[in-house]
């Protein structure tokens, strides 16, 4: 039977170098090109053309970041890997989240009438494409890897104050987790007009303790995540 000749090109962000390290070793054909200072690994992960990219923290990098993968190569769909703080009793460090939005917590422009996060002439909150979600939802069962859905918010603040957190709670009540970059590559592929997921496991829960439980969790993702992204990539190349 002829192989499948199945031709995309997914766009793989992550803020940290540890959130893609896992990848960098799987992936076969591989170019490394330096572009405006960003490192851009480019290669096949089960026959699908990846580009990997480390942003940086917080949402300026993240968004130039994946707008300049956007404009200089063709990407068919932006996945955003990484770590989140957890916003909810249910959610500890190692768990996977799948956000189906996502929004800013530190933009207030109520003062003119919009919602609290949201910007002039935006969405109130950013969808992930749905498509892509039920897709990796497939994956996830198919792994026997528990998932959580829901809001994720953003900014450019590490919550480690147990106040802190509140405080978002109270305003973004249906909020799960929280980081600092899925919603600016989230309003970049929304001006783009391209298909966005994120995927985040819990790294800390956004208190006092958050620094030390970052730095203890940050690697829990690693074996899941590749899981994740291989079988997703497999199932991906035989439809």
């Amino acid at each position: 039977m002829k192989k499948n000749t199945i031709k995309i090109t997914i766009g793989i962000i992550g803020a940290l170098k540890k959130e893609l390290m896992f990848l960098y070793k799987h992936i076969h054909f591989y170019k490394k090109i330096v572009i405006y200072n960003k490192e851009f690994h480019i290669g096949k992960i089960n026959e699908i053309k990846v580009i990997l990219i480390q942003s940086g923290v917080g949402k300026v990098l993240a968004s130039t970041t994946c707008t300049i993968l956007l404009q200089i190569y063709k990407i068919d769909f932006i996945v955003n890997i990484g770590t989140a703080g957890s916003l909810s009793t249910q959610l500890k460090p190692g768990a996977i989240i799948l956000p189906n939005s996502t929004c800013y917590h530190d933009i207030n422009l109520t003062a003119f009438g919009y919602d609290l996060g949201q910007i002039k002439g935006f969405p109130k909150k950013f969808l992930v494409n749905n498509y892509l979600t039920k897709f990796i939802e497939i994956c996830l069962l198919k792994l026997r890897i528990c998932y959580y859905k829901g809001l994720i918010i953003s900014g450019d603040s590490f919550v480690d104050k147990q106040s802190y957190k509140k405080r978002l709670k109270k305003c973004f009540p249906k909020a799960i987790a929280v980081d600092m970059e899925s919603t600016a590559i989230a309003q970049v592929c929304y001006q783009f007009n391209k298909p966005f997921l994120t995927i985040k496991v819990i790294s800390d829960f956004s208190n006092n303790n958050s620094v030390l439980d970052f730095k203890k969790f940050i690697c829990l993702e690693n074996k899941t995540f590749l899981k994740i992204i291989q079988y997703l990539l497999k199932y991906l190349y035989i439809k």
